[in-house]
């Protein structure tokens, strides 16, 4: 009987020296040596400010890029892990369960429900969703059409991430290196496309693939699927501003330029501040996510930009004819075509050096990829789904000295989606609802599901830029970008006119409450000062105008009778000066009852019941706080680590904050205002520019001094110099 105890003993024996056969394997294939000798293939310089924001200079621009790639790297291994791997489709080996393993062998084996797996499956959603849309094979079959200066520079990013992760292999996942210029290219084609509002039609597809009903149902409102949350909890953009005043709107006869992009606070799209330099033209500063090599918002000493999204329609859902006889067959001009079939490879890592791989059959029509089983297929069709090189685009907007080199750069249509507003040292002002619009037959109704069959309705050509809406110079002097509809952006003489463009354009429609502050604000004060602005972007108010007051109202109007609880709370509501300020005593019950009105916007849901989530509201103030008059200071807060700080704003004002509700009220902060940046150019063309960042310039380090050394500036309102001139090459 004791000789059984040697066969589990066997086996853990064996497990052993597998585990640390693989693990020397896995430390082998790192090769820190082969890494730092490349190191010496660059000539840069880091030099960090008294913020610790890198400032980096180098010989050549790849030179400036390896030397980005190893500061942010330094700053924020986490995230860049994070989009490394998410390129790569392999998050899902960031976390797996035995039932997870379970679902996915269901799915690989073709007995399982592409939908149920999938939300079943913890971490591999975004996996899902890349190999989905053959994001990958895609992309890298479009390499040889991107410029070579870009892929060197990009070369040079992915470089200086080895370098720094050689440097501190103890730190990191040994099996992620070496990072390439793949993996670049990769993760910008697949992000680009979420910033539009990718994950609306996904979801849609979900929800044609579970409903026994093929018609869409006529709604936008978004299902609660995992896919689709997974989308917008890494990458789903809150909203953003920016504004620009010329010098004859100016008291001071200034250009002047606010950029406040809105992302989530923390992630793999949080605003990370850079300053890159090279001796090739260079010269950089702004905001850029974790893994991008370029600034996305900022400015150079010729000019800057700020960016909003937008979310046009750019994406369209067909429903294919599947052959009876062959269900890999689709119908398309009267007769029936192949699926191709590609076998995507998930990846999931266990523990240690340990994973597992499955196949899975991923299906493409002419349209574009396709959901599909035994009874029905749907196909996508997407703007960016093959702009590989996005990635020249970006190099060139940073590179462009003058408006001329900055809109060709735009002329490329490597940029899907965006909404760009422009400043230049020339007292040029720019706004440009950027998109590469499909050009659709007028005849079809593009706002449902398409017929499949036929070749005439897959797009393939697209309105140029020179056909998208766009304001130079308006005679009011001022432009501003909330998220808004492209035909209101300036003073009302000043606008374009939607009739004037086509309607398959598809544009968005939405005017947000930060657009009809701006246009309050901006319009009624003939000469703007710096100062001036500055309170502007601070703004922390509801305009009566906006879609939120008029929310307010239905409960204003609602007669109560005699519940003297109610109509106290009524008449309490009906006192708020609208304004979310630090000692506002009717900010707190307020927003608690204007948070699901914004969010079920954001959603595209339908609006919520006003009277009801007004009680719900009162309920909830006298749970948590036994009353309704509370400060905002005492509610509203940004935290980071074991610091909290109240923090003025709330959602849809112009000092965005965004913050999810808790069970005892007290709100967090986790996106809107991040940071944020102001440029001028005096009327002797001599530069100032500012700025701030919620946190600080380290990411995701917490022993650093710059995890946290800017928030009290950020939650006082005051911004830092940016040291942009503080050394010239």
């Amino acid at each position: 009987m004791k000789k059984l105890y040697y066969i589990p003993l066997f086996f853990v024996v064996i497990f052993i020296v597998i585990y640390f056969y693989s693990t020397a394997i896995a430390n082998k294939n790192f090769l820190s040596e082969e890494f730092i000798k490349i190191s010496t293939n660059y000539e840069y310089e880091i030099e960090r400010d008294t913020y610790g924001v890198p400032h980096i200079f180098g010989n050549n621009d790849h030179d400036a890029a390896f030397g980005f790639g190893f500061a942010q790297t330094e700053d924020d291994y986490e995230n860049i892990e994070f989009v490394i791997k998410m390129a790569r489709g392999e998050l899902s080996d960031l976390n797996i369960s035995f039932s997870a393993l379970v679902d996915l062998f269901n799915l690989a084996t073709g007995t399982g429900d592409i939908m149920s797996s999938i939300s079943a499956i913890e971490g591999i959603e975004i996996d899902y969703l890349v190999k989905f849309l053959n994001t990958k094979e895609v992309a890298l079959s479009l390499k040889d059409t991107v410029d070579k200066e870009t892929l060197t520079y990009l070369r040079g990013y992915a470089d200086g991430i080895n370098y720094w992760a050689a440097l501190n292999s103890q730190k990191v996942d040994k099996s992620l290196f070496p990072v390439t210029e793949d993996d670049l290219l990769v993760g910008m084609v697949f992000r680009m496309p979420l910033f539009y509002g990718l994950d609306h039609h996904i979801d849609q597809l979900i929800k044609l693939m579970s409903e026994p009903n093929e018609q869409l149902v006529a709604t936008n409102e978004l299902s609660n699927n995992k896919l689709v949350a997974a989308i917008k909890s890494h990458f789903k953009p809150s909203g953003s501003n920016a504004f620009a005043v010329a010098k004859s709107r100016s008291l001071d006869n200034e250009t002047m330029l606010v950029i406040n992009s809105h992302q989530p606070l923390t992630g793999p799209v949080a605003w990370y501040e850079a300053h890159i330099k090279s001796k090739d033209g260079l010269n950089m500063m702004g905001g850029t996510f974790p893994g991008s090599p370029f600034i996305h918002v900022g400015f150079n000493e010729y000019l800057g930009w700020g960016a909003t999204v937008n979310q046009p329609d750019l994406a369209d859902i067909y429903e294919l004819t599947i052959n009876p006889e062959n269900h890999n067959q689709y119908l398309l001009d009267g007769s029936w075509k192949n699926l191709e079939i590609i076998k995507q490879v998930f990846k999931i890592k266990l523990f240690g050096p340990f994973s597992i791989s499955y196949p899975i059959d991923m299906y493409f029509s002419d349209h574009g990829p396709v959901m599909k089983n035994d009874q029905k297929a749907y196909a996508l069709r997407y703007v960016g789904m093959d702009d590989a090189n996005q990635a020249t685009a970006w190099l060139r907007i940073n590179k462009a000295k003058n408006i001329t080199e900055w809109q060709e750069a735009l002329k490329m249509q490597q940029i899907a989606s965006l909404n760009f507003l422009y400043a230049d040292k020339e007292d040029n002002i720019l706004f440009v609802h950027n998109m590469k619009s499909p050009k659709r037959n007028n005849n079809y109704d593009w706002k449902g599901v398409l017929p499949g069959d036929k070749s005439e309705l897959i797009w393939n050509d697209f309105y140029s830029y020179d056909d998208l809406p766009k304001i130079l110079n308006p005679q009011s002097g001022y432009l501003f970008s909330t998220n808004q509809s492209p035909f209101f952006v300036t003073a009302q003489a000043d606008n374009l006119y939607e009739k004037d463009f086509p309607l398959t354009m598809g544009f968005q429609s939405r005017i947000t409450n930060r657009a009809h502050r701006a246009f309050e604000l901006l319009d009624n004060d003939k000469s703007i000062s710096w100062k001036e602005l500055d309170k502007y972007k601070h703004d922390n108010k509801y305009s009566l105008d906006s879609r939120q007051y008029k929310f307010l109202q239905k409960i204003f109007d609602f007669d109560f009778k005699d519940d003297v609880r109610l109509v106290m709370a009524q008449n309490f509501i009906q006192d708020w000066d609208l304004a979310t300020d630090s000692e506002n005593l009717h900010a707190a019950f307020g927003i608690c009852i204007l948070s699901p009105e914004w969010l079920a916007e954001i959603k595209q849901e339908s609006q919520p019941d006003p009277i009801k989530i007004f009680k719900d509201c009162i309920n909830e103030f006298e749970k948590n706080f036994n009353r309704l008059d509370i400060k905002w200071s005492e509610v509203n807060f940004l935290e980071r680590g074991k610091k909290s700080l109240p923090v003025q704003g709330g959602p849809d004002v112009l000092r965005a904050i965004y913050s999810p509700r808790s069970d005892n009220g007290i709100l967090n902060a986790v996106a809107g205002d991040g940071l944020y940046i102001y440029v001028n150019w005096d009327k002797l063309g001599e530069q100032r520019t500012l700025s701030i960042h919620q946190f600080g310039s380290s990411s995701t380090v917490e022993n650093s001094p710059h995890y946290d050394d800017q928030m009290d500036l950020f939650v006082g309102e005051k911004l830092k110099k940016t040291f942009f001139n503080k050394k010239t090459h």
